[in-house]
């Protein structure tokens, strides 16, 4: 009888054969006559979204046109998103802005305290010198 293997799913990992941006869709609200949304109007109306959208094409972005408050929407790709508001902002600091945030992981900062960070726990589990017995400790 002849011995077939088991077929499993290979663990996907980015950077691993192909590079997938976290960010894969980024929504821009705004509103048609509010004074806070000029911005906003001024990159639709002179193109620059055009000139991101081309250089960024694996980002969909989705423009809405609602009441209220602009504001920017990143979405990550393990179901994550960000808000950010952009009220009053003018056309540099909207592109820096979405180049920002879209080159962004959508993981929170946090600090680096160790030296390794693994996925897996030791084998040998956590050595301490106040695990030996006490004949074996170094005395002073």
């Amino acid at each position: 009888m002849p011995v077939k293997g088991i077929p499993k799913v290979s663990i996907s990992r980015n950077g691993l054969g192909a590079f997938v941006l976290p960010c894969h869709r980024v929504k821009i609200q705004y509103c048609n006559w509010g004074g806070s949304s000029t911005g906003v109007r001024h990159l639709l109306s002179s193109g620059t979204l055009n000139k991101i959208a081309t250089e960024k094409p694996g980002i969909f972005f989705e423009v809405v046109k609602k009441a209220g408050p602009p504001k920017l929407t990143f979405h990550y790709s393990p179901d994550k998103t960000r808000d950010v508001d952009v009220r009053n902002m003018d056309l540099k600091s909207l592109i820096k802005t979405v180049n920002e945030y879209s080159q962004a992981s959508g993981n929170p900062l946090f600090k680096w305290n160790h030296k390794v960070i693994s996925d897996n726990e030791s084998v040998r589990g956590v050595w301490s010198p106040l695990h030996l017995p006490k004949d074996a400790r170094h005395r002073i």
